[in-house]
């Protein structure tokens, strides 16, 4: 097994300026490695997770009835599109004459199609048995060519791809020398960041803080507190109590740019937790800004997440149990009012409920449950994204360190 630093080469430089002008004069520019990420699995803890896009298969196209001279039977098709990229491949999945699976791409109307090669087996991303290949994308205006990883259905009826590459590099940050790696989300083309979508998208970025050899991918499970390695790329980030955030990556996620920021409020570990009006069930309207001088757990959710529901009773243990204690437990729900009173009496909920409207929407993002942990100055202590049946023990863990701080 290759540890972290034999397999990244040494590639950090720091600039002084980028010719094109983007880079300041305090700026990092670092030199990414593109790696299949399944030869690099062990250097994340926990796993990866197997983010996916894709689409549904169609039944077939009356026009294809052979490809390549084979003859496709029971033929079903999906597009797949991309947020960045014209590229629009048409996936083929159908029998062949002895009734095995087979598969095409068509990238476009000028090209010929391209056969896949499939095998079967389980997929983890999807959790069950399912015809898996790998596709090139190619060229498409300004979008490089790019893999991806296919997993084709039929009996649940759709194509899903995720990213068959990542990017590892090592940067000097603050006089110390750090690990990074680069996860494009695989509904884009291109590692170019996307201005105003980032919190729809799991795209992510990850720093060895701790130069134990592995990037920490989530907090979950953890039984002490510990500082983040995972980020979004539009969120800033500490080292050593200095703020920096990546300015540039390019579209091929082969360079990245790092700059010192003065950025102190953000929806990020150690920064100011930016303020937002909501509204709770008697109307009355408060501001987080009103709850500092004790630790605020917050919970971003929706009536309608599956996870959110199935995590209430555990949440409602946490509240139990910091009864007698000055925290606050506030779940923020983007619904509609009428939504709410039907469904608490269904599900009771001892967080203090509120509803989060376009402000709430534009900060916390649009994927539930959403946890967010403030300490008593308002800062962002914990932000952990998705369900996980260890959640309420790491939030457990860093309500009683803040606690323990007063």
């Amino acid at each position: 097994m290759k540890s972290l630093k034999s397999v990244i080469t040494p590639i950090a430089t720091v600039a002084t300026a980028f010719s094109c002008g983007m880079a300041g004069a305090e700026s990092i520019t670092v030199k990414m490695e593109s790696v299949r990420e399944d030869s690099v699995e062990h250097l994340f803890q926990p796993m990866l997770m197997p983010f996916m896009s894709g689409s549904e298969l169609r039944e077939g196209l009356p026009e294809v009835q052979s490809v390549a001279g084979l003859e496709i039977h029971e033929s079903l098709h999906a597009r797949l599109s991309f947020l960045d990229s014209p590229a629009e491949p048409i996936v083929i999945v159908g029998q062949d004459n002895d009734g095995q699976d087979i598969a095409f791409a068509v990238a476009d109307s000028t090209t010929q199609p391209q056969q896949l090669q499939l095998t079967e087996g389980f997929s983890k991303l999807v959790g069950g048995e399912a015809l898996q290949t790998e596709l090139t994308v190619p060229l498409a205006g300004q979008v490089p060519e790019f893999k991806l990883k296919l997993v084709l259905s039929r009996e649940r009826d759709f194509v899903r791809h995720r990213n068959l590459e990542l990017r590892l590099g090592e940067a000097d940050i603050g006089g110390q020398r750090y690990a990074i790696a680069l996860v494009r989300s695989p509904g884009f083309g291109t590692y170019t960041l996307p201005p105003d979508s980032l919190n729809l998208i799991p795209y992510q970025y990850m720093i060895d803080r701790d130069g134990d050899g592995v990037f920490l991918t989530s907090l979950y499970g953890q039984t002490e507190v510990l500082e983040d390695e995972a980020f979004w790329v539009n969120e800033p980030f500490l080292i050593d109590g200095q703020a920096y955030k990546l300015t540039h990556i390019s579209a091929t996620g082969d360079q990245l740019v790092i700059e010192p920021s003065d950025q102190t409020v953000a929806l990020a570990v150690g920064f100011e937790m930016p303020n937002v009006a909501v509204t709770r069930l008697d109307s009355s309207a408060i501001d987080l800004t009103a709850l500092r001088g004790k630790p605020v757990v917050i919970n971003w959710w929706n009536t309608f997440c599956g996870p959110c529901i199935r995590e209430i009773p555990e949440l409602n243990e946490l509240v139990e149990k910091y009864a007698d204690r000055d925290v606050e437990f506030l779940a923020i729900a983007h619904n509609e009012m009428a939504h709410l009173p039907p469904f608490l009496q269904k599900h009771p909920f001892s967080y203090d409920i509120a509803l989060g409207k376009e402000d709430a929407l534009q900060i916390f993002g649009y994927a539930f449950p959403r946890h967010v942990i403030l300490d008593s100055e308002g800062k962002v202590a914990y932000d952990v994204l998705g369900y996980n049946a260890d959640a309420t023990d790491k939030m457990d863990a860093v309500i009683g360190s803040l606690l323990s701080e007063l």
